[in-house]
């Protein structure tokens, strides 16, 4: 199998994952607020971006950089979503 096929398959079934973790914590977010979608909304982008740098990057390959570069963003958008978020969860827990 070749890098690109694996690369292409290992993306699609993260964002499946994404999707489904937004789907089983769905109850659980929407009591919190808004906000509380912030980390997977990010995780949803960094994927779906990655996977598209990817099929992008084959036809256009400038194109399939700057997505690349836009996938670290989302990383690291998601990164800072996910400690805010469990820095707000506790401050409203306690």
């Amino acid at each position: 199998m070749s890098n690109f096929k694996r690369n292409l398959i290992l993306s699609f079934l993260s964002l499946i994952i994404a999707i489904a973790l937004i789907v089983i914590t769905f109850d659980f977010r929407r009591n919190l607020g808004w906000w509380a979608f912030a980390d997977a909304f990010a995780l949803f982008m960094t994927i779906f971006t990655w996977m598209m740098s990817m099929i992008v990057g084959r036809i256009i390959p400038h194109s399939g950089l700057m997505l690349k570069k836009i996938t670290i963003v989302f990383a690291i958008l998601f990164v800072v979503a996910l400690i805010a978020e469990y820095v707000v969860y506790l401050t409203l827990v306690s």
